[in-house]
């Protein structure tokens, strides 16, 4: 459930809005922003694990770079086990790393992981939070990450998140002195460091403060040590116990049925995109603390000292009472019997977030928490279901309201319902039991609305996102769509609950069972685009653009903003009457000349019914909420000299990466090679064999379809290996990879314009059917490679040797060996990236890669 007062305007009438935006700035922004999903119903024993929650007054903020590198053990036992309020920062969204389920890159990596982090503190109890940092992939140095970011924007967004959560503990994941093994690693370190002291700092940011933030000072910071770091951590804990401290997080709560260790390997495994799924220890797990900054410790405790009970709240006597009184007279098994003892303590609460002063944002948190579970106890559902998952704007969304209620006698009424335009309709019928009161709602959507959106992807970006900061803090992890309605319950006692729903469509899959997906607000019009890069060779180009109806009788013209040196020989025909969900083909046939240069078409759509110009998507997988998106219907035009010299290839599907569509620019025939049935015959019928990132990471057959492999090289055909890692998912010893053998190693270049010093410039592959050149590196994204080659046999040729600045050159980016009549090649080139990016000379190479061997015996 949401909180009550939201921090975007989602339609609500003009006051309420100014109200809300001025109690969220007062408050701080003490409660995440609406939730997409809806919570599930606790049962009894979790109920009063809440309940023991609201007791406690504390909070501790763990701070990182990215999804995946927060520690969920500290989190659950934090949350879980000392019942403190716990957050985690990430300060990216991990949209520069690698996929291992799917071919999501770049931005909508970043939607992927985000939803991931997201259900992993749905698991263990925390709440989530990010700065405007993008992931640019690996960085060396704090130094690189603080050039590229900007490290006084990062170090606000860091000063924002503590004065809003108000820690009472900060934890950081990495050492500030280095080691982390990331650039972003100790960045987050040495942000978190530098914002501890500002927070508190009435003249750092005085935006913040003008905003309605106070100055915040937490007692304590300190480092989270394990054995990755150092290996003696435990001994260096036990002999310096000033600073150093060892907690138990390996305990056993019988209200949840679980250890905190199982709980916290639930969460981590909710990082699938990473492949760290994680094991559910049981017993004792210690984690060892560094203190680094604050105040001193006299026991082993990191809340030494720091009053966790709501006696540090003045006026909070009437709150402790009640409280105290619902918990020992809580009946697990009828709960509902605590709904009057619970509402009181809401109504105290209410009456002292209006004079805690300093401590209101927390005491509102509670009051929230006490609204969630009035809820639970009552079991009530509340659901808003639409039979369609996305509304044109300018359209109607129908939807049916259901609110259940599944304890006996709560009586609780639904006094009002209010949608996205801010109407508010009466209701005023209390829930009889176990029977779902339905009532239909409609919005009529305005042409107007703003199309829904992952609200960091809003605006163009660079190395920072760049939210409408008038609408967003910029550190929340999602905004609540659009299509969002607000239900008010009232209570036996006169007082009212209001819960918000995002309209959702639900839907059996045969396999995973019931699922939801959000109603998202979109265009009148879905502009696809074939091929989103045009390799165009012998100055013409035909670009097939595929729209979609959005809304039912959608007609209209397609046109597109070319860039300077191309002409389009005739305009497509018009759209006709599409109908909802319909699709037409167009083709523009366009002409480069002499003066062309690589560049954006913009497709864009124009009719009665209204405009679009961008391409919906939809990521999808079984452990997050499906998320829409849209980019800008787009194509890149690139004209380049590529020879090819190649007519097939077999390409194996490793974790995810677009080579199949750049081999079929390169107007090779493409065939998808299945290891598990495939047979010598099949790859006969190939020049070469492609294998996809990580193939031999994701692919288990390959134990079995290796030897036919390398009878293909022996037999005079090329196999290309993209990039492997080393590690316990590698389905063979990397030594066996090839015909001879070698290591696979963590070595990579990550500045993208990083020289080139080609080794063995007269190799073949330098040399045919492209001539490569300096020029061929010019223009690359992120990084140059990743997991280059290394221990290599005398049997290997490098290829190319370069280095980040201050380090020595490496060479294992591009390896080859002749073996038989064939040729073998591992590459950690980072094609993957570059290819999909229009990167010109990406595509030479990939020409050069997949060529036979002309000198074979």
């Amino acid at each position: 459930m949401s909180c009550r007062v939201r921090s975007a305007d989602q339609g609500f009438p003009a006051a309420a809005r100014l109200a809300a935006l001025a109690l969220v700035a007062c408050l701080a922004l003490a409660f995440p922003a609406p939730a997409q999903r809806a919570p599930e119903q606790l049962d009894g024993a979790a109920i009063l694990h809440r309940l023991h929650k609201l007791q406690t007054f504390g909070s501790a903020l763990y701070i990182a770079a990215h999804p995946d590198d927060e520690n969920t053990r500290l989190i659950t036992w934090l949350s879980n086990g000392r019942k403190v309020r716990t957050a985690y920062l990430s300060l990216t969204r991990g949209d520069g790393g690698q996929d291992l389920i799917g071919p999501e890159l770049g931005d909508a990596l970043g939607i992927l992981r985000t939803q991931e982090l997201l259900e992993a503190r749905r698991i263990d109890g925390g709440e989530q939070f990010f700065t405007r940092a993008v992931d640019f992939g690996y960085s060396k140095s704090p130094e690189e990450s603080f050039a590229k970011w900007g490290r006084q924007e990062v170090l606000a967004d860091v000063v924002r998140v503590i004065r809003t959560f108000r820690p009472d503990v900060i934890i950081t994941r990495f050492p500030p002195e280095g080691g982390g093994g990331h650039g972003h690693h100790t960045a987050s370190a040495q942000l978190a460091q530098e914002a501890f002291d500002l927070a508190a700092d009435s003249s750092a940011f005085p935006d913040q403060l003008a905003a309605g933030l106070q100055p915040w000072q937490a007692q304590r910071l300190f480092f989270n040590g394990s054995t990755f770091f150092r290996a003696d951590v435990a001994e260096q804990a036990a002999k310096d116990p000033a600073h150093w401290l060892a907690v138990d997080v390996g305990g056993f709560d019988p209200l949840l049925g679980a250890s905190y260790t199982e709980i916290a390997g639930r969460s981590r495994s909710q990082h699938k995109s990473q492949g760290f799924g994680a094991a559910e220890a049981r017993g004792q797990q210690l984690e060892y603390l560094r203190l680094d900054k604050g105040t001193p410790l006299a026991a082993p405790d990191p809340f030494d000292g720091i009053d966790l009970g709501w006696t540090r709240v003045p006026g909070s006597e009437r709150v402790q009472s009640l409280l105290a009184e619902v918990v020992a007279a809580y009946d697990v098994q009828a709960p509902e019997r605590s709904l009057s003892g619970l509402a009181a303590v809401l109504r105290a609460l209410e009456e002292l977030a209006a004079s805690a002063g300093p401590d209101a944002a927390f005491v509102e948190h509670q009051a929230q928490a006490a609204r969630e579970l009035i809820l639970q106890l009552c079991g009530v559902v509340v659901q808003v279901n639409a039979p369609s998952p996305r509304v044109a704007a300018g359209d109607t969304l129908s939807a049916s309201l259901s609110v259940l209620q599944r304890a006996q006698g709560a009586a609780l009424e639904v006094a009002a319902v209010t949608g996205p335009d801010g109407a508010t309709t009466a209701v005023g019928e209390t829930l009889a039991w176990n029977r779902a009161l339905e009532r239909p709602l409609t919005w009529s959507v305005p042409a107007t609305q703003p199309i829904d959106q992952p609200y960091w992807l809003a605006a163009p970006h660079g190395a920072l996102y760049q939210p409408d900061l008038g609408r967003h803090a910029g550190i929340e992890p999602v905004a609540a769509g659009a299509a969002t309605f607000r239900v008010e319950l009232r209570l036996p006692d006169g007082s009212s609950v209001r819960v918000d729903r995002q309209a959702m469509q639900t839907w059996v899959d045969r396999v995973a069972g019931e699922r939801s997906r959000p109603v998202t607000v979109t265009p009148v019009a879905s502009i696809a685009v074939a091929d989103p890069v045009a390799l165009v060779r012998g100055g013409r180009a035909s670009v097939d653009v595929e729209i979609e109806a959005l809304t039912d009788g959608l007609s209209g013209e397609l046109g597109a903003t070319l860039p300077t040196g191309w002409t389009l020989q005739a305009a497509p025909a018009p759209v006709q009457a599409l109908a909802l969900g319909e699709r037409a083909t167009r083709r523009f046939d366009l002409v480069a000349g002499p003066q062309a240069q690589r560049g954006v078409m913009h497709v864009a759509f124009t009719g009665s019914r209204g405009a679009a110009d961008r391409t919906l998507h939809v990521i999808d997988h079984p452990h997050i909420l499906p998320q829409a998106w849209s980019t800008p219907a787009d194509v890149l035009l690139l004209p380049a000299d590529v020879a090819v010299s190649t007519k097939r290839v077999g390409y194996i599907e490793g974790a995810g990466d677009e080579v199949p569509q750049a081999l079929a620019r390169l107007g090779v025939e493409v065939e998808r090679i299945d290891p598990a049935t495939a047979q010598g015959s099949d790859l006969a019928r190939c020049e070469a064999i492609v294998m996809g990132i990580r193939a031999y990471n994701t692919v288990p057959a390959l134990v079995h379809f290796q030897p036919t492999l390398l009878r293909f090289v022996q037999d005079g055909g090329t196999l290309v290996v993209q990039y492997d890692t080393s590690g316990s998912d590698l389905v063979l010893p990397a030594s066996r990879i090839g015909p001879y053998p070698f290591e696979l190693t963590r070595d990579r270049v990550t500045v993208e314009e990083a020289v080139p010093t080609f080794l063995a410039p007269t190799h073949p592959l330098m040399t045919t059917p492209n001539a490569l050149q300096a020029s061929d590196f010019d223009g690359w994204v992120q990084e140059r490679g990743l997991y280059f080659a290394g221990g290599l046999d005398p049997a290997y040729v490098p290829l190319i040797a370069w280095s980040d600045p201050g380090e020595a050159p490496l060479d294992g980016a591009l390896i080859a060996c002749d073996d038989g009549r064939g040729r073998f090649i591992y590459t950690g080139l980072s094609l993957f990236r570059q290819l999909p990016a229009g990167v010109a000379g990406s595509y030479r190479i990939l020409a050069n890669l997949i060529a036979r061997r002309s000198d074979a015996p």
